[in-house]
């Protein structure tokens, strides 16, 4: 609950408030920032900006104590809650589909399910589909999910945001539908589609419905 500057080259006390000088536009601008009145500030100085302050004489005082030390009480264990069991674990699968923000409606979800299991993969998302509550949150890819090596990896309508390719760029075959060609997830992706992911999905099952017949 601290008022924070970042990166300053000088810091300034003025009646109950704290200024601070930081550079700003690659260091082009020197901007001078105030921040409200509170009791604590934090602030961060570039480094080499603020010299050495000069030696000053202590002035205390020193009184011996004869404390005897406890063991603080900071923590105890109330019990132990184990994760709820999950039907699918995506870290073991050779197949996954995988969906974002590109479905826009939870009731497309069960399309894109219908090809996963036709793939005989699993379907895993990225966070916008678990922050929507359409999957529950062991079905995430990413940093803040679980991290997966498939054979192969199918990502449709996921952008490529750092956080979700740190969770499945090591997969072996990496295949991205999405409508923007300029989508981060092309970067990392072996083979690129680029068109509506749903028209994409109903090719790909009319295609495996035929060779299974």
């Amino acid at each position: 609950k601290a008022p924070l500057v970042t990166d300053c080259v000088d810091l300034k006390v003025a009646g109950d408030r704290l200024s601070a000088l930081r550079q700003v536009y690659g260091g082009k601008v020197l901007a001078e920032v105030e921040l409200g009145p509170a009791e604590r500030y934090v602030a961060t100085i570039r480094p080499g900006s603020v010299g050495k302050p000069s030696p000053r004489e202590p002035k205390g005082e020193v009184v011996r104590l004869d404390l005897k030390l406890e063991e603080p009480k900071l923590k105890r264990t109330i019990g132990y809650i184990e994760p709820p069991p999950t039907e699918v674990d995506i870290t073991k699968a050779d197949i996954i589909v995988s969906i974002g923000r590109g479905v826009r409606d939870q009731k497309d979800v069960p399309a894109v399910e219908e090809l996963a299991r036709m793939l005989g993969g699993v379907l895993a998302c990225s966070r916008p589909i678990v922050d929507k509550g359409w999957l529950p949150k062991d079905r995430q890819v990413g940093s803040s999910g679980k991290t997966v090596k498939p054979k192969l990896y199918l990502a449709l309508g996921i952008s490529g945001a750092f956080q979700h390719v740190m969770g499945m760029k090591d997969s072996e075959l990496i295949i991205a539908v999405n409508k923007d060609p300029n989508a981060p997830i092309f970067n990392v992706a072996h083979y690129g589609v680029i068109d509506d992911l749903f028209r994409v999905v109903e090719a790909l099952k009319e295609r495996l419905r035929s060779l299974k017949a």
